[in-house]
Formats: C-alpha cells, sequence, structure tokens
C-alpha cells in the first residue's frame, strides 16, 4: 500500500532521482492514477507510463488531463481553415505517432494503448477558450486498494524532459497524515472538476476518437506480450556459474546453501532462483530475511526487478508489521493476491508472532536467508522452521565460528552446500563482462606493535584467572565466567596503546588519504577520529549501530545510507566503524582500510576483505593496513596472542598482491610460535 513506501514531502530533480524514487514506487503500489499536466505529446504519455507494469498487474486504473500545445501558427492555421481545435489537435498527434522510432517512447505508448483498449485508461484534452494563455495545472493524485491516497504538485511536466531532463521540484502530501490531509482532497477536488469539465476559461473535452484507435493499434492483444515486461525480464544477464548454481539448487528439491564471496552475484542468483520457482507456482509467498533492518532496503531495490507483485516489511522498520502480515494471509486466503514478498529481519523470523502467522498461510513457501551464519544462534534458528517447503541461504562463510552446533542446524535445515564462489577465485577469475577480476587486488600491510608492561601484566593476570576456572569444580555458571574473562583478556589486544602510534605514523606517511574505512573497537572510536582530525582526514564519521537504520521521511533515506551515499560522493573522507559495516553493507568505493581492532573469527576477516574489495569505476586495487599485537617476549602467553593474530595475518597475506613479501615476513614469526 502506499502508506508502506517512504515518501518525503519534496522531491527536486536536482537531488532526487523522479523516476525511480519516486514516481515508480508509487505507481508500483497504485490502482487508481489522476494527472493533470500541460502537455500532450507521444514523449509526454510514454512518461505517464514510467512505471506502469505493476500499475497494469494491479489492473490500474488511470486518468489523463493534458493539453495541446498551439503556437501562433497553428493558431493562424485553425482560424483560416476554420478547422476545429480539436481536429487540428487529432491530426498532430496523429503524425506524432506514426513519426515514433524511440524505442522507450514507444514501448511506453503501446501500454498506454493497451490500456485504452482494456477500458483502464481515459484521456481528456483541455484546451484554453478564446486563445488565452495555456492549460498549465499540474497535479497528481494516486490511490491504492484501502483508500490510502497521495498527491503531488508542483513545477513538473508530463514529459520526457519534465521528469528526466529539467530541474524540478514538486511537494507530495498523504491521506494519512492528519496535517495533510485538506492538502490531498484539495487536489483531488480540482481534478474531479476539471474532469466534469466545470471549469470557465477551458474547454475539456475526451480525446479524439481517431488517436485512441490510433493507440489502440499499437498495442499487442496479451498483456503479456507488452515491451515493458519482455525488456525488463531481459536487464539481467547470467553469468555461466550462476546458472549452474540455481541448476544445483533446483536439484537438490529447490534447498541449499550458496557459499559465495562478496561481489560475485549471490543476490542476483538466489533472485533468479526465486523467480524461476514463483513462476513455476500457482501461489508462493517468499519470506527474504537479513541479518540487519537497513540491509533490507538494499535487498528491495533488487526484488523489484525479478518481482512485481506485493512486498511487504516485518520488521521494526514498519511498526504496522504484524497487522500486514496477518491481511497478507487474508488476501492469500480470499484469491485477492498469488503472490507475495515478505522482507524481514533474523529477529523478527524467529519471533513467536513471525512463526505462527506464516505456519497459517496455505500455501508454498520459500525462505531466503541472507548472512545465513547468523540465523545458528540459539534464539534466531528458532525461524528456521519446517513449513518453508523450499530454503535458500547465502553467506560467504556459513559455518559458525566455535558452534559446531548451529553450523550443523544451518547446515541439515538447509540440506547443505549446492554451490561454492570463494574469495580466492573471487581475486583470480576474470568477470567476461569486465575483463577484471570479481574483486579488486589488494595489497597487505600488516603494522606489527608489541603491549605495554603494563598490558602485558593485565593480560597474564586473566589468563591466569581463565586457568583456574577451567579446573575449579566449586564454580558455577563456568561459560559465563570463561566468556567474562575471555573478553577482558581479547580487549586488551584489540585495544593495545602502541596501536595508536602506529595508526598516526601511518596517517602522517599518507597525507590526503580519503576513501578510507577504520575498523575499531568500542573504547577506540572517541580517539581513532580525534586522530584523523588530527591529521586533517577530514571530514569523516563513525559507523556504528547508533547510526540509525530507520527511514527519514523527510529526506527519505536513513541516517546510515545517508552517511554511506556521502562517503560514495567524497563529501566523508573517511568512516569509522564498528561491527556495522561487516556484514552485507556494500561499500565499493571504499580504497583504503586500516583494521585497529579485530577477532580471530575468519568470518570477520573474509566479511570486512569484501567491504573494501568490491569493484567501482576507476579503482585498481585497495590497500589494507593490519595492526596486529605480536609479543617480543616468547612466554607461553606471548605465544597465545601471536598464534591467534597469525591466524588473521595469513588469511589476509595468502590473496595479496605482495603475498610473498608478507608470508616471508609471517615465518619468522610462525617459527618462533612453531618452536
Amino acid at each position: 500500500m502506499l502508506n508502506d513506501l517512504n515518501i518525503k514531502f519534496k522531491y527536486d530533480s536536482d537531488k532526487d532521482d523522479l523516476i525511480n524514487e519516486f514516481y515508480m514506487p508509487v505507481l508500483s503500489n497504485s490502482s487508481e492514477y489522476y494527472r493533470m499536466s500541460g502537455f500532450f505529446s507521444s514523449t509526454s504519455l510514454a512518461i505517464s507510463a514510467q512505471g506502469i507494469s505493476n500499475f497494469i498487474i494491479n489492473d490500474g486504473k488511470m486518468k489523463l488531463i493534458c493539453s495541446a500545445v498551439l503556437s501562433k501558427e497553428d493558431k493562424r492555421i485553425i482560424e483560416e481553415s476554420n478547422e476545429n481545435p480539436t481536429k487540428f489537435i487529432e491530426r498532430y498527434a496523429l503524425n506524432d505517432f506514426r513519426s515514433m522510432n524511440e524505442g522507450f517512447v514507444k514501448e511506453h505508448v503501446e501500454a498506454l494503448g493497451w490500456m485504452l483498449a482494456n477500458d483502464l485508461l481515459e484521456i481528456k484534452i483541455a484546451i484554453p477558450k478564446n486563445d488565452q494563455g495555456i492549460f498549465h495545472s499540474k497535479i497528481g493524485v494516486l490511490k491504492d486498494d484501502e483508500d490510502n491516497i497521495i498527491s503531488f504538485s508542483g513545477s513538473d511536466n508530463e514529459t520526457a524532459s519534465g521528469w528526466l531532463h529539467n530541474i524540478e521540484e514538486f511537494k507530495v502530501f498523504c491521506s494519512w497524515d492528519e496535517s495533510e490531509k485538506k492538502f490531498v482532497y484539495s487536489d483531488l477536488d480540482d481534478f474531479n472538476r476539471y474532469w466534469r469539465g466545470d471549469t470557465v476559461k477551458t474547454d475539456v473535452v475526451d480525446i479524439p476518437l481517431a488517436i485512441k484507435n490510433e493507440l489502440i493499434k499499437l498495442a499487442p492483444k496479451s498483456k503479456n506480450d507488452l515491451t515493458i515486461f519482455k525488456s525488463k525480464k531481459s536487464k539481467i544477464k547470467l553469468r555461466d556459474y550462476q546458472n549452474e548454481a540455481i541448476k544445483n539448487w533446483f536439484n537438490n528439491d529447490c534447498c541449499g546453501l550458496l557459499e559465495m564471496a562478496t561481489g560475485t552475484g549471490k543476490t542476483f542468483t538466489a533472485l533468479s532462483c526465486f523467480k524461476e520457482l514463483a513462476d513455476s507456482k500457482d501461489k508462493l509467498v517468499t519470506v527474504i530475511a537479513c541479518p540487519q533492518s537497513h540491509l533490507i532496503d538494499q535487498w528491495v531495490k533488487d526484488v523489484k526487478i525479478f518481482h512485481d507483485g506485493k512486498i511487504i516489511i516485518a520488521s521494526g522498520k514498519n511498526s504496522n508489521w504484524k497487522d500486514d502480515l496477518k491481511n497478507l494471509r487474508k488476501k492469500f486466503l480470499y484469491g485477492a493476491i498469488d503472490k507475495a514478498v515478505v522482507m524481514t529481519t533474523h529477529a523478527s523470523l524467529s519471533s513467536d508472532y513471525f512463526i505462527k502467522t506464516i505456519k497459517k498461510f496455505d500455501v508454498e513457501r520459500l525462505l531466503i536467508v541472507d548472512e545465513v551464519h547468523g540465523i545458528g544462534s540459539f534464539k534466531q534458528r528458532l525461524g528456521l522452521n519446517e513449513c518453508y517447503e523450499y530454503r535458500l541461504g547465502l553467506s560467504a562463510t556459513p559455518k559458525r565460528w566455535f558452534d559446531e552446533e548451529g553450523t550443523t542446524i544451518i547446515e541439515d535445515f538447509f540440506k547443505g552446500t549446492v554451490y561454492e564462489f570463494d574469495i580466492s577465485r573471487a581475486l583470480t577469475e576474470i568477470n567476461p563482462d569486465t575483463n577484471e577480476t570479481y574483486l579488486a587486488p589488494y595489497y597487505y600491510y600488516p603494522i606489527i606493535v608489541d603491549l605495554n608492561d603494563e598490558e602485558y601484566d593485565e593480560y597474564i593476570s586473566y589468563s591466569y584467572k581463565i586457568a583456574q576456572i577451567l579446573s575449579s569444580k566449586k564454580i558455577k555458571n563456568k561459560d559465563k565466567e570463561l566468556t567474562k574473562y575471555n573478553t577482558l583478556r581479547q580487549r586488551i589486544i584489540n585495544n593495545a596503546e602502541n596501536k595508536y602510534f602506529e595508526f598516526d605514523r601511518l596517517l602522517k606517511e599518507n597525507p590526503g588519504i580519503d576513501k578510507l574505512i577504520v575498523f575499531c573497537s568500542p573504547q577506540q572510536i572517541d580517539y581513532v577520529q580525534q586522530i584523523l582530525n588530527e591529521n586533517r582526514v577530514i571530514p569523516q564519521h563513525k559507523f556504528t549501530e547508533k547510526e540509525s537504520a530507520t527511514i527519514s521521511k523527510i529526506t527519505g533515506m536513513s541516517e546510515r545510507d545517508e552517511i554511506l551515499q556521502l562517503f560514495a560522493e567524497g563529501s566523508y573522507k573517511a568512516l569509522v566503524a564498528i561491527k556495522c559495516l561487516d556484514e552485507g553493507v556494500d561499500v565499493p568505493v571504499a580504497e583504503t582500510a586500516i583494521i585497529m581492532s579485530s577477532t580471530s573469527n575468519p568470518r570477520e576477516h573474509v566479511q570486512r576483505r569484501g567491504r573494501i574489495l568490491r569493484r567501482a569505476p576507476g579503482k585498481k586495487y585497495a590497500v589494507i593496513y593490519d595492526i596486529l599485537v605480536f609479543p617480543e617476549e616468547q612466554t607461553d602467553a606471548g605465544s597465545k596472542i601471536m598464534k591467534k593474530e597469525i591466524l588473521r595475518y595469513k588469511e589476509f597475506a595468502e590473496n595479496a598482491i605482495n603475498s610473498y613479501d608478507c608470508l616471508k615476513l609471517l615465518r619468522k614469526y610462525y617459527d618462533m610460535v612453531v618452536e
């Protein structure tokens, strides 16, 4: 429904994509569209049809009032020949249609012809009386099936240049907002008044029959033969390995895990599986679960390429999601809908209400889980319900670190891995579409630091405490106590004081550094930002769980999306991240990463490299600086610290451009640990 959309109160083509951010989403979610505009031509009709494919699927009805532009010469010809103005407009429009050769215009006007032929479109023409002025009203009104209404009005014309090229702006009002309702109904009343012809200075007449017939001639007999549907399907070209992955999934009874590295197209592979399955089913509800709510928006954009029907958001992003999910079930029950996609988070997927409601759907169900390793935790694995007949899990690294039980549950539920495309392959195999590797190559520069005396003593103290807990038979809640002291001990490594000196030195040796991501701990973030400021790496911004993922009605974006956009545009030189950039967020423009803090979890290593290695225009390679703790004093404690840090060193070094030099240096430390 329209009230599910994130609609801003104002759109400006200087900074907004009017077609993709406003026009297509609102038309796709509407059942009625009324439009008054100042110009009439085949081009204007084509732009009227932007986003029309979903509108046609919804059996939407459209009413258009527009005006032919009559020049002084046109008016002179009309007067001298005593020709009726509507006849002149008819002749003008017929010539316009018959000379159409631009594919974009032709395919969209064809869609309007189909709507005319099927009584889904009415067009009227406004002609100013007594040749006084021009008809210049620009109002649009859209309704959905639940009588939610939006109206928009402003400078934009219903022309190609108006929507695509001119610097235009318009305001939007929503009926479900009490403060805006009066403006919506004022616009609706104005449209109806013109449609009825209750006007003083303007004649409003039906479109000439000849024009209507000419439009209908352009239309195919079947809705499915409309070019707009065919062209939409042809936009996605799958690679051979993606087709192989899809085939393997179907051969595994439409179940399985795709272990595919960042940048190899696992999202489109998954959605192609979904599309092929949905096309073969009379009824299907598809649930797509993301680890975090801010990733839902990214998925929705891709889902719309493959799916023209209903999409609902069932997460904290939508306060009415429980009612929406319940109403969706009713629509399936009453036959009002046969395909739908439910976007949710891992947390909502595993909630009691979601599980109970989705089990009541009397249709087949497909579950797609992004970053599937996250769903294996004790609480969230409840979302892996047997009611889903079809299952697809996505992750570059689906195995859970130190959780063999969770890993086994994931593998059993999804019935194993059906396709792999690891990061090593993505860094070496050529993408035939670009003649480059799928991921950007990278240089790896490890920077070795030691703990100071106080940190080292504290580390040994915590290690002694851990040993006591392990050997004791009296301590209750051993696991809780072990987790506590392991966390405190790891925090010493993560926040070693000497890391700040190396970070400062690194920035001084690389003046002008930008397109930078710094991965750090919560304890480091303030000081890291201070050091960036002192080295003139400004402006920069933190990216943590505190930055909101909630969509603002004013901007139409979440705080996180705005930060990422400003970073992509170069307005921010650096992002300082805690965890939130580890999973799923696309930051292809990033060229340099500095790792101030990390765990020994190999999945974190893969995910962080994925953030920095995505391809972007002009990006030839990436650079990763990794600040590691290798104690010089070779005690048992020092050896344990090095073993953990070496795991990451080795993981990053093996696939780097300069891997030989990295591994040569590592050998020195590796031998020390082994000995």
